[in-house]
């Protein structure tokens, strides 16, 4: 009976002790501005506890929502919820399939994950050539990138008149530019733009710049594409020619209308198919 007495004197005393620790326990806080920040969370300050509340339309609660924190919920405005847009495409080359080299999910400038290759990996290319008649000769340089993105990209081509002959009549009129293109994946050269021109040269020095998209619409077969092109300018100009004699057997000229065109060697090229 003494036992049983002193064992209930032993639990009323733990129960005392542990009310007295719980009532001088440290409050976690007195204000609000005492609880620490959590993203996405709004804190307050309870009877001396923090409270957190979920916030929504904020990025990084880990919610896929169509506003993150005042812009349109995307991989590329809050990757913290929706992932990260990244990631190379598989493609196939003869038998064995592998990572693309260009095209991979990028962000662009308008915050939307699209597939294709970022300018930003993009190399100019120049190449020079030498356009020689006998009557005048001519530099054409030709621009463009690899990769070349067929949806958006264009072929510059700049000729500059480097030296004329005496019996050449000014203007030289470039009338025509079209682009022959071959690959793997084609039996013949496609014919990939073509375009109509009313370009002139009026001097040796002057400068003909043409921008040529690839206007008959070729989508490249794969997302990666790699092959060869040639170029043709066609160009008109007039010349002297001895058309007779005259007086002290001085000779009569008359101008005679000449067309000819350039084909450049063939070029590499690195085509892309994007988004």
């Amino acid at each position: 009976m003494i036992k049983l007495k002193r064992m209930h004197a032993l639990f009323f005393l733990l129960v005392i002790l542990a009310v007295i620790v719980s009532g001088c326990a440290k409050p976690e806080c007195k204000t609000s501005a005492d609880c620490g920040q959590r993203a996405c969370y709004i804190s307050k300050c309870e009877e001396k506890k923090c409270l957190y509340t979920l916030q929504r339309n904020c990025c990084g609660n880990g919610i896929n929502e169509s506003t993150e924190s005042g812009r349109i919920g995307s991989q590329c405005t809050c990757p913290q919820d929706y992932g990260r847009c990244e990631g190379r495409v598989k493609i196939r080359i003869g038998s064995r399939t592998e990572d693309a080299q260009y095209v991979k999910y990028y962000c662009n400038s308008d915050s939307q994950c699209v597939l294709g290759a970022d300018r930003k990996d993009a190399a100019p290319q120049n190449f020079l050539d030498s356009i020689n008649t006998g009557l005048f000769k001519a530099s054409s340089v030709v621009k463009y990138s690899k990769p070349f993105d067929a949806s958006r990209d264009s072929f510059e081509f700049s000729i500059t008149l480097d030296d004329l002959s005496r019996d050449i009549v000014l203007p030289i009129l470039i009338t025509h530019a079209k682009i022959l293109y071959s690959s793997e994946y084609s039996r013949a050269e496609l014919l990939i733009a073509d375009k109509e021109l009313n370009s002139i040269l009026n001097g040796v020095g002057d400068k003909a710049t043409i921008i040529l998209p690839l206007t008959l619409n070729y989508r490249p077969q794969e997302v990666e594409e790699q092959g060869s092109i040639r170029y043709s300018i066609d160009y008109t100009y007039r010349k002297q020619v001895v058309a007779g004699k005259g007086a002290n057997n001085t000779n009569i000229y008359s101008n005679e209308t000449a067309r000819a065109s350039f084909t450049a060697p063939v070029k590499p090229v690195f085509f892309v198919r994007s988004d």
